[in-house]
């Protein structure tokens, strides 16, 4: 479990040097099937123009999105490609592959896939403010949005290596957290913060590791468990920021990654963040549900098929 607002989860995949013109790494002209596709982002056209207002400009938006997307999924359609998981979707991938050490390419490459679009979906080139109800939720685990904003960068800004910073909320109450508590998850390289995926083994930097554990152990055993490892907490997503060099080095420099979280910052869709706890709660009353015998009849044939890129 989680016993602090500040944890983190860890794993491992590296990207090529940014700071140079090279060739895209995504060709769209040259895949013939792409089962896996870059999922289109609402504000997509317009960064694709102008950039990400305050944080990020069209060629550093490009490589960090279209580029290196299109290089993942194209990593993982090789990767499955004429196999049962072709279909799959990333997400998916994920957490079917947390308990094989044997599929570490997959997992890392489905990881990564998965984390940079929920990193990109939650920027708008006219972010909302955050409503009074988010507000409420934030001020009652970090005292205010201030507060929390401050903790953010500043855990994002002293990790030391890339990876991932994630406002998560705990689903149950515990002897060390409140039912709908908020904390802050970091994840290295590619690590996952899903609750699925921490049976797999993750780096971790001991100068900044709170209490979230190894699991490497877990993963030798992939039968029926629970899908939370032991030590694992159970939580959902609201927001993460990607702190891989090549996102900000092109338009900060060595020394800025501070400077572009902050814009970062300024950046974010409270209105997509709003509706990630609102999902997550939904899901949850629906997970309950279906653990109620009495329950489980009505359920039946709610849940809709979604294609690939709606569940990315």
């Amino acid at each position: 479990m989680i016993l602090s607002p500040l944890s983190r989860q860890q794993t491992a995949l590296r990207i090529c040097r940014p700071l140079i013109q090279t060739q895209c790494l995504y060709n769209p002209k040259t895949q013939r099937r792409r089962i896996h596709n870059v999922p289109l982002l609402v504000h997509g056209e317009a960064f694709k123009t102008d950039g990400v207002p305050g944080m990020l400009s069209s060629d550093a938006f490009d490589l960090a999105w279209h580029q290196y997307q299109g290089h993942l999924v194209d990593r993982l359609n090789r990767l499955t490609a004429d196999t049962p998981l072709e279909n799959t979707p990333t997400k998916d991938l994920v957490l079917a592959h947390a308990r094989q050490p044997h599929a570490a390419s997959l997992f890392n490459h489905a990881s990564m896939a998965w984390a940079n679009h929920q990193f990109f979906s939650t920027l708008s080139p006219n972010p909302p403010k955050m409503s009074a109800f988010l507000t409420s939720k934030i001020s009652d685990s970090f005292s205010s949005p201030e507060s929390l904003q401050n903790t953010f960068i500043a855990t994002a800004n002293a990790m030391f290596g890339p990876g991932f910073v994630w406002l998560v909320r705990h689903k149950y109450r515990n002897a060390y957290l409140m039912e709908n508590e908020l904390s802050i998850l970091t994840t290295y390289l590619a690590g996952s913060p899903l609750p699925g995926a921490h049976y797999r083994r993750q780096e971790q930097d001991q100068n900044t590791m709170m209490a979230a554990g190894s699991f490497g152990s877990a993963s030798l055993f992939p039968g029926k468990e629970s899908k939370i490892a032991y030590g694992g907490a159970d939580i959902d997503v609201l927001l993460g920021v990607n702190t891989w060099e090549h996102v900000w080095l092109m338009n900060y420099g060595v020394g800025g990654k501070k400077r572009f979280l902050e814009g970062w910052w300024n950046a974010i869709d409270w209105d997509v963040v709003e509706s990630n706890w609102h999902d997550t709660s939904r899901e949850k009353k629906t997970e309950n549900r279906r653990s109620n015998p009495l329950g489980r009849l009505g359920d039946v044939g709610r849940r809709k098929q979604r294609p690939v890129d709606s569940v990315y």
